[in-house]
């Protein structure tokens, strides 16, 4: 999938939200938009080996800089692993050194919500991405403050 392509599409999504206030149902949004709805099972791993690609690294270095099972990437691109967790996002996007706008594109396509900057926790976590810190660094921002850890050791 072609970075241009990819972004160029998720531009929709903007128009999709204002087109949803205009439908009084589900039923009504799926029929004006038939074609808009993500396959989730395939969409996260989709950007995923794209992110992996643009960053030139392999999944299972990057499974585990993250601290998480050595396929645990790989199980995502190939449709295995299809729930992943949101920390377990955001410890790949760190691990990648993904940038706040991937971060949340790749939670979003993960069923997750995205960093908030309302939320302390996400916003120590917004910071590490915008400076490139690494897991560790991160993850001990977060437990210096109290706040749950993204991995224990």
């Amino acid at each position: 999938m072609q970075r241009e392509t990819f972004y160029r599409s998720n531009k929709k999504t903007v128009l999709l939200e204002y087109g949803i206030r205009d439908c009084s149902s589900f039923e009504d949004f799926e029929k004006r938009f038939p074609d808009e709805f993500l396959n989730e099972d395939s969409r996260i791993g989709d950007y995923l080996r794209e992110l992996l690609y643009k960053h030139d690294k392999k999944a299972s270095v990057v499974s585990f800089d993250a601290h998480l099972n050595h396929s645990y990437v790989g199980n995502i691109i190939n449709g295995k692993k299809n729930n992943p967790s949101r920390d377990a996002l955001i410890c790949i996007c760190l691990s990648l050194g993904a940038d706040e706008e991937e971060t949340q594109y790749l939670l979003k396509y993960g069923g997750h919500a995205p960093l908030y900057v309302r939320r302390k926790r996400d916003v120590i976590i917004w910071f590490g991405l915008k400076k490139g810190e690494r897991i560790e660094t991160v993850n001990d921002n977060l437990l210096e403050r109290g706040l749950k850890p993204l991995y224990r050791e």
